[in-house]
């Protein structure tokens, strides 16, 4: 067997269109003593932010965040020892390639609920070009609520410096919200807010904040 030429001939399969494919390439790599920055750049042709490998190294699956996490790159991120990459991907796989066909330069990174049932989800994306430039600029699109699949929006707008300020805007605002609601006169009965839902929005928000603060001091240092 020749390890090398396995790589090369992956790498010649894999396609964003096949998360698949991707996840071979991902475990060959892993196999030939890569970790996930190298997997990553060698699978994407360009580095990724710290605070990718903070929110993986953190488990995704055990973070109780407003974000619902896409396969790629997430999954491929993860070393096999730790339990990826999973062989198939997620209900957001056909959201993924619904982005890819729209703009091939967008990664799409998570889908955030809409604050209100009335509300549009968001689709929060990296682009390549700003990737390669060193810039974690996210950039959303507005999305049918999770899990259906269905894009709003022509283009992507740019929605925050990085993936870990837009959640933290979003978990700001939550913690708002219930805060709010909890102390109207009406708040009462079946679906009212209690003071249980706002601590564990208070405790999701100061998770997030832990996280920046962790990705900023990895960036920095």
């Amino acid at each position: 067997m020749n390890p090398e030429a396995d790589i090369g001939r992956l790498r010649d399969e894999a396609s964003r269109e096949d998360y698949a494919s991707m996840a071979r390439l991902a475990r060959a790599l892993y196999a030939s003593g890569l970790g996930p920055r190298e997997v990553l750049r060698e699978a994407y042709g360009t580095d990724f932010p710290e605070e990718v490998f903070v929110l993986a190294g953190a488990g995704l699956s055990d973070l109780d965040l407003l974000a619902y996490f896409t396969h790629q790159p997430w999954q491929l991120a993860v070393p096999p020892e730790q339990g990826g990459p999973e062989e198939v991907p997620g209900p957001l796989a056909e959201t993924e390639q619904l982005v890819l066909a729209l703009d091939p330069g967008l990664l799409p990174l998570a889908q955030i609920p809409a604050a209100t049932s009335a509300g549009d989800d968001r689709v929060v994306c990296y682009r390549f070009e700003e990737l390669r430039a060193d810039r974690p600029t996210a950039f959303c699109l507005r999305a049918a609520p999770y899990p259906y699949s269905e894009l709003r929006d022509a283009e992507a707008v740019r929605c925050g410096d990085s993936l870990l300020d837009v959640l933290y805007e979003v978990h700001v605002d939550e913690l708002r919200r219930l805060e709010e609601e909890l102390h109207q006169p009406w708040n009462r009965g079946a679906g009212s807010v209690d003071r249980g839902e706002v601590e564990e929005a208070r405790g999701a928000l100061e998770l997030v904040r832990t996280l920046r603060r962790q990705a900023t001091g990895r960036q920095e240092g």
